[in-house]
């Protein structure tokens, strides 16, 4: 078995935003009212929980569900479409170079990359797409009649459960690296041989320094 590297999506291979580029495409094409009435009615909350660091995640998590909610109705290839413009509109633009980069490096030295992620699976393979040979671990949605629901198959792939999914592809409990930004993507650095904090927030950059863990703060 080939040596595995992880790699987070949102924050670590681009700066981009996936509800950014959700909410950017419903403008576009029509339905700026109601991508605007849901970001004013949420962000009183965002801002409550930033200031005092509570619930954080749990709001981030419910906040792209809210928007995945939006596309109830469309069909498979409507989202995928969705999916394809936000990540050329708005991911894909503001890539961190060197981390795309070193995945190349690792892929010459004939290693395993994976993408690891709480991202919608369509969105995860739009991303893919343009990265040769990359595999990818997102969350499932839930499609009936091949009509998006809004629902996810399963909780987000964030936190453990990153490090969940990549048991299998690790060699005597280790995989060989990843590459991640915020607290939660600890568990999946701490199964790494190799972990690299990049633009880490500050609850990873203080662990990475405690740790001694590689830090990358360029673009």
């Amino acid at each position: 078995m080939r040596p595995a590297i992880a790699v987070d999506l949102e924050g670590t291979l681009t700066a981009g935003s996936a509800w950014q580029g959700m909410s950017e495409y419903l403008i576009a094409h029509g339905r700026e009212r109601e991508a605007k009435r849901y970001f004013f009615r949420h962000i009183p909350e965002y801002f409550l929980r930033k200031w005092t660091g509570r619930g954080l995640r749990e709001f981030k998590n419910r906040w792209i569900l809210g928007f995945l909610q939006l596309f109830q109705g469309y069909s498979e290839a409507e989202f995928r479409e969705m999916t394809e413009w936000a990540v050329e509109n708005e991911l894909w633009p503001q890539r961190r170079q060197i981390v795309i980069d070193e995945i190349g490096q690792h892929q010459r030295l004939g290693r395993r990359v994976m993408v690891v992620t709480g991202l919608f699976e369509p969105y995860v393979a739009s991303m893919i797409d343009r990265l040769p040979e990359v595999e990818a671990i997102g969350t499932p949605m839930i499609f009936e009649d091949g009509l998006v629901t809004g629902r996810l198959a399963m909780p987000f792939n964030v936190g453990p459960r990153k490090a969940e999914a990549l048991a299998p592809f690790t060699q005597d409990g280790k995989i060989y690296s990843a590459y991640g930004d915020t607290g939660s993507d600890r568990y999946m650095l701490e199964m790494s041989r190799h972990p690299v904090a990049v633009h880490p927030d500050e609850t990873l950059r203080s662990l990475a320094e405690s740790e001694g863990w590689r830090i990358v703060d360029e673009k």
